[in-house]
């Protein structure tokens, strides 16, 4: 009878627990626990009101906001072999993603696997590169015990969205009104009569801006990307990224002024892993891209390692599940991995793709339509799982443009899919 494979999984939200859901699946073969900072499964979809630091004096993990509804519709949102409840409205709130998670949990038997309130402090290769065996350091926050565990294989599943980038901005210093960043934006209330200026026009900066601007009395939405040319609020106004700040005052790049009560940084967050050894041979450049990865998801220097969800511009439950299915196929020696040299090769050609487009490096995991499609089809195809439907894949580019195009009313459309190729849509009224 072959050996029990012993799995340790690092964090339980939406990546965490899928892993566990399919670990749980394979009782024969693996033997996991996941280890969960907080008292909830869930990850940055656990709502609190509460900014800064929780009652152990770490950093506050949800980015949610009161009345956040997700960018995209439910019918992509979930994992693939489990749906949402069909009566929610396309766009759902924050709240009915949570219920979701939970039911997940529940129906797959994850909560057993999961030691709350449980700190990863260290993680180690043990042995040599191509079959170490992980050292996992944690701390129990309710006895302050800790304990060392040895592990096959590893799964880093404590997400990207809690750790916000504050950029560095001459002035900053000078500046007598707020600085704040989105992970600590909870409503709109507290802006009431005041100028706010939201530093970036991703799904963020483009919501949160629009939800200050129904009591702000003036908000600036400061980019460098294409001028939105869709509907906005009359209270509302585009300019260029932020060159300084001078006492009450900020200065845009091209030399346009606007005095100020608030900079919200809408700027995006850091890929951080401060529980990992310099022996794991993990880095993170620029905070943004994680390498050596293989598929977006391996350690090529230590393959018994995995990444679960490190894409962005995705459809994250989408990218957990299929990655999920890949990295244990990996495991259970279904796929055979190519040489180091030849998925550092990959890596490196993955990246060039992204660079002739003219993206930066710090988007070394970004996804969008054509990557996202090749991407799942590649997993799938490697782990010998159903490919993603073509209907999704069109609802997501088509949903996708919704966004940008549309952005007062694109969460009133709902969707229906009608067969694997053709889905519906209609458009709210209100």
């Amino acid at each position: 009878m072959p050996a029990i494979t012993r799995v340790a999984v690092i964090g339980a939200g939406a990546a965490g627990i899928c892993v566990s859901r399919f670990l749980a699946a394979r009782r024969d073969i693996f033997d996991h626990v996941v280890y969960e900072l907080s008292e909830n499964i869930g990850g940055t979809w656990v709502y609190t009101d509460r900014t800064g630091k929780d009652e152990h004096g770490f950093n506050i993990h949800s980015s949610m906001y009161k009345y956040l509804r997700t960018n995209f519709p439910k019918e992509l949102m979930g994992y693939p072999d489990t749906d949402f409840n069909p009566d929610l409205p396309s766009y759902a709130s924050h709240w009915d993603v949570k219920d979701y998670l939970d039911d997940y949990a529940q129906k797959y038997d994850v909560l057993d696997h999961v030691q709350f309130s449980t700190v990863v402090t260290k993680v180690v290769p043990v042995g040599n590169t191509a079959n170490a065996k992980w050292e996992v350091t944690v701390r129990h926050l309710q006895t302050d015990v800790e304990e060392k565990h040895v592990y096959d294989a590893v799964f880093i599943c404590n997400g990207h969205y809690s750790v916000p980038r504050m950029p560095d901005l001459p002035g900053a210093d000078t500046f007598t009104g707020k600085i704040l960043h989105s992970h600590s934006y909870r409503e709109p209330s507290v802006f009431e009569g005041q100028t706010v200026v939201c530093l970036g026009a991703g799904p963020s900066g483009t919501d949160i801006g629009l939800e200050v601007a129904t009591v702000a009395s003036h908000v600036v939405l400061s980019h460098n990307k294409t001028p939105f040319v869709c509907p906005l609020p009359d209270n509302l106004e585009q300019l260029p990224g932020i060159e300084r700040l001078e006492g009450d005052t900020v200065v845009f790049i091209g030399g346009a002024r606007r005095r100020a009560d608030v900079v919200l940084f809408c700027t995006g967050y850091e890929y951080t892993y401060p529980f990992l050894s310099s022996a794991c041979g993990v880095v993170v450049e620029e905070k943004m891209r994680v390498t050596p990865m293989f598929k977006h998801c391996i350690n090529i220097h230590h393959p018994s390692m995995f990444f679960i969800g490190l894409p962005i511009l995705s459809l994250p439950f989408v990218i957990f599940h299929y990655q999920v299915l890949f990295a244990l196929a990996v495991l259970e020696g279904k796929v055979t991995l190519p040489t180091k040299d030849q998925m550092l090769a990959e890596e490196e050609a993955d990246l060039q793709k992204r660079l002739v487009m003219g993206w930066k490096r710090s988007y070394a995991h970004k996804m969008g339509g054509d990557f996202q499609e090749e991407y799942l089809a590649d997993l799938a195809k490697l782990s010998k799982t159903k490919p993603f439907p073509a209907v999704k894949n069109s609802l997501y580019r088509f949903s996708l443009e919704m966004c940008f195009t549309n952005l007062m009313t694109f969460k009133k459309i709902t969707y229906e899919l009608l067969d694997e190729e053709i889905f519906k849509f209609a458009q709210a009224e209100g």
